[in-house]
């Protein structure tokens, strides 16, 4: 599941990075115009089961593209979901407490329901220099910056069961990320 976890994060990670539309500004020295963000924020994909209930959660909060949750709330006879951006920020100066509200994906299920996410986060050892360049149609994309691991201890009220989640990956990061202009028109 940490691997599902993982894919699914990543897909909201290239989705979140190729919405935004920045101001281009030309480089010195290139082919041609750019656009260039810079981009602070924290990543958390924790997953969890307690009871007959499972958990799984991915928390996204991007200083340049906003903050994105997904949420899956599974038992025997339901499954819950919530996806895509949220109002507001996750991550609070090392905590994190958020209430959403969950529907069933089938139409037949129960009502929505309430979850409560709540929990901790801290450093959880020394930085990391982050250094990548992606091809795309569009041209290459750079990212330079920083990411630094964190530890989380989270857990998630959910259909009457506290499940308490396992969180890989956990960081956060100070990135600078160049991409060709018109690269959002154009993918």
């Amino acid at each position: 599941m940490i691997h599902h976890a993982r894919s699914a994060l990543a897909g909201v990670l290239t989705a979140a990075f190729l919405v935004a539309t920045p101001a281009a500004a030309s480089a010195p020295g290139t082919a041609g115009p750019y656009t260039r963000t810079v981009e602070k924020g924290h990543v958390l994909a924790c997953a969890g089961a307690e009871g007959g209930t499972r958990v799984d959660i991915e928390l996204y909060e991007n200083s340049a593209f906003g903050t994105h949750v997904q949420v899956s709330v599974r038992t025997a006879e339901t499954v819950y979901v919530r996806g895509g951006e949220t109002d507001g920020g996750l991550f609070d100066d090392g905590t994190i407490s958020r209430r959403l509200v969950v529907e069933p994906r089938e139409e037949a299920a129960r009502s929505s329901q309430t979850v409560v996410i709540s929990g901790s986060y801290a450093p959880a050892g020394p930085r990391e220099r982050v250094h990548e360049v992606h091809d795309e149609p569009f041209g290459p994309v750079v990212t330079k910056g920083w990411r630094v691991p964190l530890s989380a201890v989270v857990t998630v009220n959910a259909l009457g069961q506290r499940v308490g989640l396992a969180c890989d990956p956990a960081f956060a990061f100070d990135l600078r990320v160049r991409r060709p202009a018109g690269s959002v028109d154009r993918a």
